[in-house]
């Protein structure tokens, strides 16, 4: 696979050879039909939809989100705003309250094209998530390899992740990877499953594993600090987009192996991840309601390790 630079996420160099790394198949072609796009999805573990959705309304989410980054000072005012660099030196936070006062970012991913996708995905009433994970990345490490059933599985195993972009991203900003077929792995369902908000009630005095103190036989959920060596480990490719582009969204299971390159630019990269479900399944109630609660000590459950 050429490239116009090596590719790195964690900041190992992947290997690019046909074989261990490639673009994604788009799915566009099979829009109108769900069915096709149900088997798809059961055996690569993903869909590829470039330009589905409304670019006027992801316009208008990224330019209110960068306006709400230089209010807290992640911006570099010595450029435009609208370009979106990064600050220096980068201070990342989290930015997952910004969504609740940016509108078109709620009508994105939680009105039109995107709810009527599910709709007829499901072929049934969809329900989403209230918690809307949003990512303003800047230059740096990329996103560790891990599948989200371990932060998201007390609900619906039929949940589904949406992966948007918000702005061009080329290989060089970084963005999503996916290993298409990892779903299916025995060996991962085997020895990789349960829940990160789990501790050990036969080792009280077992540390936490990682900054958020999250205890449990996984601890805070990665699969591998190494994707480079993933690829050779488990057989399969990573797979990304050559470009994305405003309008682009990436449907994938929770349990779809996924991360992401390393951004070399000085852009801050941004995009959204969001879940869907059908609605008359159960929900995980770590994300839903007005203010969910997501990890922290009072949804812990103990467990014989």
């Amino acid at each position: 696979m050429s490239t116009a630079m090596p590719l790195t996420s964690l900041g190992e160099t992947l290997d690019l050879s046909a074989e261990q790394f490639g673009w994604f198949e788009s799915s566009a072609p099979l829009i109108d039909d769900p069915a096709a796009l149900r088997t798809r999805l059961e055996e690569e573990g993903y869909l590829y939809l470039p330009g589905y959705l409304d670019t006027d309304l992801v316009t208008a989410a990224r330019e209110r989100l960068l306006g709400q980054l230089n209010e807290l000072g992640m911006v570099d005012r010595t450029h435009p705003v609208s370009a979106g660099i990064a600050q220096q030196p980068w201070q990342g936070r989290s930015c997952h309250d910004l969504v609740q006062e940016n509108a078109p970012l709620r009508e994105l991913l939680y009105a039109g094209r995107m709810i009527d996708f599910y709709r007829r995905l499901f072929d049934t009433p969809v329900r989403h998530f209230d918690f809307t994970w949003l990512r303003a990345i800047g230059p740096g490490h990329g996103t560790a390899p891990h599948v989200d059933s371990v932060y998201m599985n007390r609900g619906s195993q039929r949940l589904l992740t949406s992966w948007t972009p918000l702005m061009e991203i080329t290989p060089e900003i970084g963005g999503l990877t996916i290993m298409p077929g990892s779903h299916r792995l025995d060996r991962l369902k085997k020895h990789y499953t349960g829940d990160v908000d789990t501790f050990c009630t036969n080792q009280p005095d077992r540390p936490p594993q990682d900054v958020h103190e999250w205890i449990g036989p996984l601890g805070d959920g990665k699969l591998s600090g190494h994707p480079a060596r993933l690829q050779s480990k488990l057989g399969l490719p990573w797979r990304t987009a050559e470009r994305y582009r405003p309008g682009d969204v990436v449907i994938f299971k929770i349990f779809t192996v996924h991360g992401s390159l390393d951004n070399h630019s000085d852009r801050i990269r941004l995009s959204t991840d969001s879940r869907y479900q059908p609605a008359d399944e159960p929900a995980d109630e770590r994300w839903i309601g007005e203010n969910p609660i997501g990890h922290n000590r009072s949804v812990r459950k103990g467990l014989i390790c």
